[in-house]
């Protein structure tokens, strides 16, 4: 797996082992030496940002006219040219760093004349002095497209795949799956497109960062085929290997317009909610797309205020299914029959008219909730909307949202919920 961290910086890519900081580095400099993070159950850290606008130009794919050759290793003369194509320039230059990264091992590295690129994600180690067949080029593929941020930011991305240097499972500081990643961008198909795609998966459209998906990009290099919806609903095959009995990613996606169209070799992306500054330091208090976190309930057993009113219905908090933000979530533990229950905040709050309410509810697989109704209490009564269970995805984060009226002003929170019987369900990340 794999994380990144938000620098509005256009910088090369760098890669950390889990848990510790990435380095930058500059894409024409002797690159600092990455971290071992070659962890097979465990996936590997790196940080996303290679431009569309001035990187990543393939047209006509990355092996036609850029002095790349598929038949050679990139250190050969033959294999990657210093005399034409992506080694003449910053952007190309650029790169070649994503495919380093991409294709060798960390601690591995790729001289070419006078600059020095590090390996990382180690997904095609034979590139360097031998061929790249399909299966490198479809794993380097995945890879540099999983990196794709088409505003140039840099942020921490969780990466997970069924390589052997990648790896599967989830890491709650990454709650959001963003979509899947899958091609071959080396070379045209057969109708002349290059072989780009993606699928969303259930995260794509919470805590929005520019330059990935959901975020409108302008000019993104890949494409989805699918008519509506998730990787999953769409038929892509979700991995063996599970957390909280939720696929870690796809092994598999049927996709494309020409000869090509079931690839083996995929990425699957997560996301933080988590807000930077220009320097990559962590803004204490807020989510990624810049609101203000009132609740996230960390500390033991702290509810901030939050009461149920029920005497069926238990808050407390918790680590066990991870968190939106921070490590902790309330989770509301109900047992008895049908009815509507509510959990809610302290009241005597002061929100403006027309804020966004957003609240991050997580529901177990085998919930028995009809409708998930979060609320905002305002002087001319409760405010509400109405989601139904059908429209959430279970065994993972999903974001429902209330509005205060315009001209009016909320005083508490809440969030409603319509069961046939009983659930638990996880509350985190209030923000307004």
């Amino acid at each position: 797996m794999h994380s990144t961290t938000l620098k509005y910086a256009v910088i090369t890519l760098a890669f950390g082992a889990a848990g510790t900081a990435c380095t930058e580095m500059t894409d024409n400099s002797a690159q600092g030496t990455a971290s071992a993070a070659l962890e097979s159950t465990n996936g590997l850290p790196s940080i996303n940002g290679l431009s569309m606008t001035n990187g990543l130009s393939m047209t006509n794919g990355l092996s036609s006219t850029n002095g790349l050759s598929m038949v050679n290793g990139l250190s050969s003369t033959n294999g990657l040219s210093m005399t034409n194509g992506l080694m003449t320039t910053d952007a190309g230059r650029q790169t070649v760093a994503y495919l380093v990264k991409c294709a060798l091992a960390s601690g591995d590295t790729l001289v070419k004349g006078s600059y020095t690129y590090v390996g990382g994600m180690g997904l095609a180690p034979e590139w360097k002095n031998g061929q790249c067949g399909q299966t490198c080029e479809q794993w380097v593929s995945a890879c540099m497209l999983a990196h794709v941020n088409t505003a140039g930011v840099h942020i921490p991305l969780w990466i997970v795949g069924q390589a052997a240097s990648v790896g599967w499972g989830q890491n709650p500081d990454y709650p959001n799956q963003e979509g899947t990643f899958f091609g071959d961008i080396m070379r045209t198909n057969t109708v002349g497109h290059v072989d780009a795609y993606y699928c969303n998966g259930p995260g794509f459209d919470k805590d929005v960062v520019p330059g990935r998906l959901g975020a409108n990009q302008v000019g993104a290099p890949y494409r989805n085929l699918f008519a509506s919806s998730y990787c999953n609903i769409n038929g892509c095959v979700p991995s063996d290997s599970k957390t909280n009995g939720v696929p870690d990613g796809y092994k598999a996606c049927g996709m494309g317009d020409g000869a090509m169209n079931v690839w083996n070799y995929t990425l699957t992306v997560w996301r933080q909610n988590k807000a930077y500054d220009a320097s990559g330091n962590v803004i204490a208090g807020k989510t990624a797309d810049g609101s203000t976190v009132r609740y996230d309930f960390e500390g033991s057993s702290n509810t901030q205020g939050w009461t149920s009113g029920n005497g069926s219905m238990s808050l407390m908090s918790t680590s066990e299914v991870g968190a939106e933000t921070g490590s902790m979530a309330l989770k509301a533990s109900y047992n008895s029959g049908s009815t509507t229950v509510r959990i809610q905040s302290p009241s005597g709050l002061s929100i403006p008219g027309g804020a966004q309410i957003s609240f991050y509810i997580y529901l177990q697989t085998n919930s028995n909730l009809t409708s998930i109704n979060p609320l905002v209490v305002t002087p001319s009564g409760t405010v509400k909307t109405t989601v139904p269970v059908a429209d959430v995805l279970k065994g993972s984060w999903n974001l429902v949202t209330v509005t205060v009226p315009s001209g009016s002003s909320g005083s508490q929170v809440g969030v409603e919920f319509q069961t046939s019987g009983w659930f638990y369900a996880y509350l985190d990340s209030v923000t307004w």
